[in-house]
């Protein structure tokens, strides 16, 4: 299964518009290609939506999923 990235998702989805602290969501770093857990950093009370254009630019936020 491919994942799925908040990008992808429509403007106005649920998703996009929750606190990421809400959400099981993992960030890359376009550049170095690690993965983070963003849940914990202090972006954790914004949504996608409100995220700055270098987040949305330099980080691809990936939803897990359901177990």
């Amino acid at each position: 299964m491919t994942p799925k990235h908040l990008h992808e998702l429509p403007e106005d989805d649920r998703l996009r518009n929750v606190a990421i602290q809400d959400i099981d969501v993992r960030i890359r770093c376009r550049h170095t290609k690690t993965t983070r857990d963003p849940r914990t950093w202090k972006i954790k009370g914004d949504t996608y939506n409100r995220l700055g254009d270098n987040w949305k630019t330099n980080f691809d936020f990936i939803l897990q999923p359901a177990p």
